[in-house]
């Protein structure tokens, strides 16, 4: 079953700093699931909206030391324990001749399995086809929206009007 379109106030903005004063007291009053479009990165805006940290780089340096290391004891293996061969008078367990493979095998696998465990945390579920909620907000305005739930958007709406957004309207999203 479709799940139902929740009703949203979007607001536009001039500036950062207005589109940062206004997620910062759009929160204080208790607002929450709130969300910023912006056409450039704006400091301290995850802070604001009280995003958290994302547990992906995490995730990722793992799988580059588990591949690294992997590939560094398979090349030991091949080459100083299964099939020992000595060229030129080298030792069979060298480690700079090792880090070339070593961290291409860490690559290799940080990027495949970093690209699973992006389809595993979205659960593979279709994505509806974007539809832009103004073309401005690519080029020179900042948005906010907050979705409004069971009160209705007139709260939200007299509140972004109060703190001088350019434009709000609503939205189902």
């Amino acid at each position: 079953m479709p799940k139902a379109k929740q009703p949203a106030v979007m607001a536009l903005f001039r500036t950062p700093q207005a589109l940062l004063d206004a997620v910062r007291t759009v929160r204080e009053r208790g607002y929450r699931g709130i969300d910023a479009l912006t056409p450039y990165p704006v400091h301290g805006l995850p802070e604001a909206l009280g995003l958290k940290v994302s547990w992906m780089p995490r995730i990722t340096k793992t799988f580059f030391f588990v591949g690294a290391g992997l590939g560094f004891y398979f090349e030991y293996w091949a080459m100083a324990v299964t099939w020992p061969i000595n060229v030129a008078g080298k030792p069979y367990f060298s480690i700079p001749a090792f880090m070339p493979v070593t961290f291409e095998c860490g690559i290799l696998t940080t990027g495949i399995l970093t690209f699973l465990t992006l389809f595993a945390a979205d659960r593979l579920r279709p994505k509806p086809s974007f539809k832009a909620l103004d073309p401005r907000i690519t080029n020179d305005r900042f948005a906010l929206l907050i979705p409004t739930g069971f009160e209705g958007p007139a709260p939200a709406t007299r509140l972004l009007e109060e703190m001088g957004a350019l434009e709000v309207r609503e939205l189902h999203v």
